[in-house]
């Protein structure tokens, strides 16, 4: 080797090694077999000639043929790289190579003619076309090729227009069995406007006894989806239902056929067609559940929530672990305000998809909605946990803590929502925010707080567009911290100003009606509060306990005391442990004095109007409280 020419000495290894590789190759084919290797001994490979060249044996010669197909590869091989690299021009000329070597790739005939097309070699493009043609009539994409490359780069011209369509109607005659034949003429008709051409060549397939379901499947949705794309004329339904019920009527045991139709029907408003179809995939696959979720889809689109409901639950049935089906009960249950049937599946799904923030959230609300405040009050703690920097959770843990009454944690969660919220969602601490929060506040005691929290609620209010106010909660926000003030005889006339206009925004609220009779009956003006509190009790949708005390005590200040024992009957019938109601209960029967009456000294005249009697100059406590 080192006394050897490095240049034959190199020829002369590549020999070695290429016949080795054939070697290994033919391995098992008859080309060579184990018996003849072992005849040979070591001694048969122990000299190098370097300096000679032989011949390999006959049987690892290449044929004619397979020196072709080799040649074609490697070409193909080059081709592809150069086209890799951009260069173009040499990446043609690799692949018509191989187009010499194996003719028979037509679709590499059609992707050399475009590249020659792109760089100025339109005439050279058709004549590997034509070549492609005459090599591979049997094939029909040789047919579309020449077709699609006439219509491409001629179709200004009226003989090129000509020859491509003839060329496409002769391939259906050649073809008719080829959906993509059709298809190809048909968009040459509809590219031409030629709409009753295109139709007739689609009506023309309806004519072969093809008893191939995929056959007619094609050619179904060839015609869907030309005439989908073509709307300025009629969409021949017909035709395409006719091409889908043949492949229906065909499909035999061929379930994805049947399904495929039946995704046609779905999407065609034929429902009673599509759920049969569907129902006869699932009988023959139970354990098909994307095809029951379609099933569902179906009844869902025939507002059939029974039916929804029940094919969800025959998929849960199956996969109790099937999260698509979770939700989708979930949601039906939600729109169906059945939130306690609701919480379990979003439960599920949750604990399946480990869900983020957005899942947690519509759970809780959700649990809110069921009032089931316990568990709301104890998911929201672990979604706190959880989520650190959502405002969402400790906001919407407020609304199970004070329906519990627990105000001190309630509390704390609104002023958990304001330091979380900060700068990030200001959105969320708006008018609605501080007036729950100053009711919280109220109710665990703390006048002064509550107060202050009431009238920047109203601030914010009165801040806001005028033509976005909601004249219902401005009431409500007006007639809380006015009623607030009278229950605690405070403020009791700037408290009746407010409840006045209260009742102006809302008069047709039994609760503002109440809070206003309450208020004449506090300025000793019973004939009024009387009135006020009888269009109470009418408009109040549910009986409620305060307002049969209130008119009971009215009575009772005018002298009536059989109406007043009634209305004292009726609250204690509603809240018969209060022991309140008890004790006025008995005072009334006895006659005696209610320790709890108006003082009467001041009182204003029955009818007084608002402002009538001048206000004396308030003290300066009463200027800080206000």
């Amino acid at each position: 080797m080192q006394r050897g020419d490095l240049k034959q000495c190199s020829h002369r290894c590549i020999v070695a090694y290429t016949s080795l590789f054939l070697l290994f190759a033919g391995l098992g084919k008859g080309t060579s077999s184990l018996a003849q290797e072992e005849k040979r001994d070591l001694h048969d490979f122990a000299e190098v000639f370097v300096n000679q060249y032989f011949e390999p044996e006959e049987s690892l010669l290449l044929s004619s043929e397979g020196k072709k197909k080799s040649q074609a590869l490697a070409n193909f091989s080059l081709g592809r790289s150069y086209e890799a690299k951009g260069r173009v021009l040499e990446a043609i000329d690799a692949y018509r190579k191989v187009l010499a070597n194996d003719p028979g790739q037509h679709f590499l005939a059609r992707k050399t003619a475009y590249l020659l097309a792109r760089n100025g070699g339109v005439e050279d493009a058709m004549k590997i076309l034509e070549d492609n043609l005459k090599n591979n009539p049997e094939q029909p994409f040789s047919h579309i090729a020449l077709s699609e490359f006439l219509s491409t780069y001629q179709g200004n011209e009226a003989a090129g227009r000509a020859r491509s369509i003839d060329i496409a109607k002769g391939a259906v005659e050649k073809f008719p069995t080829v959906p993509a034949v059709y298809e190809h003429l048909v968009r040459l008709y509809m590219t031409a406007q030629q709409r009753d051409e295109a139709y007739a060549v689609m009506e023309s397939s309806l004519q072969q006894d093809s008893k191939d379901p995929r056959f007619w499947l094609r050619m179904g949705k060839i015609a869907g989806q030309v005439w989908a794309a073509e709307r300025q004329g009629d969409t021949p339904d017909g035709l395409v239902n006719e091409l889908f019920e043949k492949a229906l009527s065909t499909a035999g045991s061929d379930k994805q056929v049947v399904e495929e139709v039946a995704d046609f029907f779905h999407a065609t408003g034929n429902l009673d067609r599509a759920i049969a179809s569907y129902v006869d995939v699932i009988q023959a696959h139970p354990d098909r559940l994307e095809v029951r979720q379609k099933l569902a889809s179906v009844y869902a689109a025939k507002e059939d929530l029974e039916k929804v409901i029940q094919t969800l639950k025959e998929i849960l049935e199956i996969d109790p672990d099937h999260e698509p089906s979770h939700r989708t009960l979930a949601q039906i249950y939600i729109g169906e305000d059945d939130y306690l049937s609701a919480i379990p599946h979003l439960r599920r799904a949750l604990a399946l998809s480990e869900g983020g923030a957005s899942e947690y959230g519509t759970l809780a609300r959700v649990m809110i909605q069921a009032e089931q405040d316990e568990a709301a009050a104890e998911f929201l703690e672990e979604a706190i946990t959880l989520f650190p920097e959502v405002p969402d959770f400790p906001f919407l843990s407020t609304f199970p803590l004070g329906r519990m009454e627990r105000w001190e944690e309630s509390i704390k969660r609104f002023e958990l929502t304001i330091q979380v919220a900060g700068d990030e969602n200001p959105q969320m601490l708006d008018e609605s925010f501080y007036f729950r929060y100053a009711a919280a506040v109220e109710r665990n005691g703390d006048l002064e707080k509550a107060e202050k929290l009431f009238k920047k609620t109203i601030e914010m209010i009165t801040e806001s567009d005028p033509s976005e106010q909601d004249d219902e909660f401005t009431a409500t926000v007006y007639n809380y911290l006015g009623y607030m003030w009278l229950e605690n005889d405070l403020n009791v006339d700037e408290a009746g100003e407010l409840i006045k206009t209260a009742s102006d925004l809302a008069p047709e609220s039994g609760a503002i009606a109440d809070s206003l009779g309450w208020f004449y009956f506090k300025k000793g003006r019973f004939e009024e509060a009387k009135k006020e509190l009888l269009r109470a009790e009418q408009l109040i949708e549910e009986q409620d306990a305060v307002i049969f005390d209130h008119i009971a005590r009215v009575f009772y200040e005018l002298g009536d005391k059989e109406p007043a024992l009634d209305y004292m009957k009726k609250a204690l019938e509603l809240e018969p442990e209060n022991k309140e109601y008890q004790e006025r209960f008995k005072i009334f029967e006895k006659g005696e004095k209610d320790p709890s009456a108006p003082d009467l000294k001041n009182a204003e005249p029955e009818n007084a109007s608002p402002g009538a009697p001048e206000k004396p100059e308030a003290k300066p406590e009463e200027k800080k409280a206000a």
